[in-house]
């Protein structure tokens, strides 16, 4: 027994002196290495740095921009972010306000959005909503505002109510502002209006014929 243990002593001091150099020099070598390989790991994320595609981009978060019509009234747009390249920006979550002629304000909402701002004109997609202060709220999926022009068009199914009753129009809609200031909202293509109890319609003169 003895004879065993003095041989297994022996190979356990004989390993010993192969692993403790081997484990020095490992060491060694990591406390000299170790801050070079740490400048390689900044190099490779400054090398992939996710803010470059933005400034490529021009990407802008929340945007927003004023606007006056010929006739000094205001309209804005803000949005959660966008993209511009040149006049043109693509909106993300658009929403804004444009003043009517007669002193009412349609605000605007959508999903997206493109602006160009030398036309002035605000095209929206997806879930437009747009409600104004004198109580008409409508839902489409494209709708286009020329600011200029006091121009809120469609061509796309439309719905909504107002203060009369309920609208639809399967073609889209149009709402502009006539000389005398007063706010025209037309259905177009086949359409339906629903009159609410005690509403009281202007009865029209009818034309002379011709």
């Amino acid at each position: 027994m003895t004879r065993f243990a003095s041989q297994g002593y022996s190979r356990y001091v004989s390993l010993m002196k192969v692993l403790l150099p081997a484990g020095i020099l490992i060491s060694i070598g990591l406390a000299i290495g170790w801050p070079y390989l740490q400048s390689l790991n900044k190099e490779n994320v400054a090398a992939v740095d996710a803010s470059q595609p933005d400034i490529r981009e021009n990407r802008m978060v929340k945007p927003h921009y004023t606007s006056t019509d010929k006739k000094n009234q205001p309209f804005q747009v803000d949005a959660d972010w966008g993209t511009q390249k040149d006049n043109l920006a693509d909106l993300i979550n658009p929403h804004g306000s444009m003043a009517m002629l007669e002193g009412q304000t349609f605000n605007l909402k959508a999903q997206k959005g493109k602006y160009d701002s030398q036309t002035k004109v605000l095209n929206l997609e997806g879930k437009v909503t747009l409600t104004s202060t004198d109580g008409y709220h409508v839902q489409t999926e494209r709708a286009s505002v020329a600011i200029d022009n006091k121009i809120i068009e469609g061509n796309e199914y439309v719905e909504g109510e107002g203060p009369a009753g309920e609208i639809m129009g399967t073609q889209g809609f149009k709402v502009e502002n006539r000389p005398q200031g007063k706010k025209i909202i037309t259905l177009k293509g086949p359409s339906r209006v629903v009159i609410n109890e005690g509403i009281k319609l202007n009865k029209r003169k009818k034309p002379d014929a011709q």
